[in-house]
């Protein structure tokens, strides 16, 4: 998103930190567009299966609107943290398997998942907080247990604070759909896998920690849902081996590494 300021284009602030901190400086492969439509079907279908998905049993009247609505709502916020989590766990196990196949490449390999996943939990956290030290101020603004001369600056600080961090991981959501916190320079075939973890920890949820008391129908949809956003990563996976021979076992060498590929991780 830009804007124009005395005829010249301005990019959005939070969108050239996004560019900066969240997209990888030089993909890894070569343009391909099937990939490109397969990532974006494969994040976006992940994200909706804890809401849209469920949709159905709204006709049926097995659950109520309320009841959908602060599941999904539920869903929505916390699916970038635990995305963002699910991308550190996949991101250590891998490194740890494919230490020695990189070699002294691993640590600048690293690098630009570090940054990217800093950054966005960084910002979730400046979000929360800030969120938080809003209700605190207005909360004792109605009390009148802060001066008003006081909780005034607190509300401006915060609310803005508020809007970067939120802005920020609003424009970080297009980027992970393809870069998915830079770790296709760990190895391309990263994202999918990150996405295939993510969509069955959905599942679990509605398992083990169900915001309410749902039919096990709902279970099944999102499992469904699970399925098909695998099978788009496999198709992914299967692309990814036939046309730019990348294999997941395999550590993978980008343009410039000093280290050559090896068999298995």
């Amino acid at each position: 998103m830009a804007s124009r300021v005395g005829g010249a284009e301005v990019e959005h602030k939070d969108r050239l930190l996004v560019r900066r901190w969240m997209e990888t400086e030089r993909p890894p492969l070569p343009p391909d567009r099937l990939i490109d439509g397969l990532q974006v079907t494969r994040f976006y279908g992940g994200l909706l299966i804890g809401t849209v998905i469920k949709a159905p049993l709204l006709s049926s009247g097995q659950v109520t609107l309320g009841v959908w609505a602060v599941d999904s709502g539920l869903r929505l916020l916390i699916a970038p943290a635990a995305l963002a989590a699910t991308s550190l766990v996949v991101v250590v196990v891998y490194a740890l398997a494919a230490r020695r196949g990189l070699g002294n490449q691993l640590g600048r390999r690293l690098r630009g998942p570090a940054v990217a996943l800093g950054a966005f939990f960084g910002h979730v956290l400046l979000t929360v907080a800030s969120v938080a030290a809003i209700l605190w101020a207005s909360n004792a603004r109605s009390d009148h247990s802060l001066n008003g001369a006081v909780i005034v600056p607190i509300l401006v600080v915060a609310t803005y604070a508020a809007a970067r961090g939120f802005g920020f991981v609003l424009f970080a959501i297009p980027a992970l759909s393809r870069h998915m916190f830079r770790t296709v320079e760990l190895h391309p075939a990263l994202p999918a896998v990150i996405t295939v973890v993510f969509v069955w920890t959905l599942v679990l949820q509605d398992l083990f920690f169900p915001v309410a008391d749902w039919p096990v129908q709902a279970t099944l949809l999102s499992a469904g849902g699970a399925l098909a956003a695998t099978g788009i990563a496999l198709i992914e996976l299967h692309r990814l081996r036939s046309r730019h021979n990348v294999r997941l076992r395999t550590v993978f060498t980008a343009p410039g590494d000093d280290t050559g590929p090896t068999g298995g991780s």
